[in-house]
């Protein structure tokens, strides 16, 4: 016999709208230009500083795909030129260093999350 099923339209009613994607984290509403570099140094800073930091999430964008897949709404190079894609990953390296360089060396890095284009690009 199948397990009677609780539908709860106030609840789907309530969350029956377009949220932000997975990659989108702070929203694009949130970024304006009176945040300046300093405010996000001051941030890590007192993000290092918290009496239990929080462990770090990092979302890495390798954008490159050899061809268009009509259905992805993610930020994407279509390119036959791979020497764009090592060029970026050059660039990559240094964000990530500079990036390191900022953030306690103790603090956990929980989770990674690879997205972009094609994985085999």
């Amino acid at each position: 016999m199948t397990p009677s099923f609780d539908f709860n339209r106030a609840l789907v009613e309530k969350y029956d709208r377009p949220g932000p994607r997975y990659t989108s984290y702070p929203t694009a509403p949130q970024f304006h230009q009176a945040f300046a570099v300093d405010d996000y140094h001051r941030a890590v800073t007192d993000s290092n500083l918290a009496p239990v930091p929080k462990p770090l999430s990092v979302y890495i964008h390798i954008p490159f795909c050899k061809s268009l897949c009509y259905y992805c709404a993610c930020n994407r190079i279509i390119t036959q030129k791979t020497h764009r894609a090592v060029e970026y990953l050059t660039y990559l390296k240094r964000e990530i260093e500079m990036q390191a360089a900022l953030f306690d060396r103790t603090r956990k890095l929980t989770q990674l999350h690879l997205g972009g284009g094609t994985p085999t690009y």
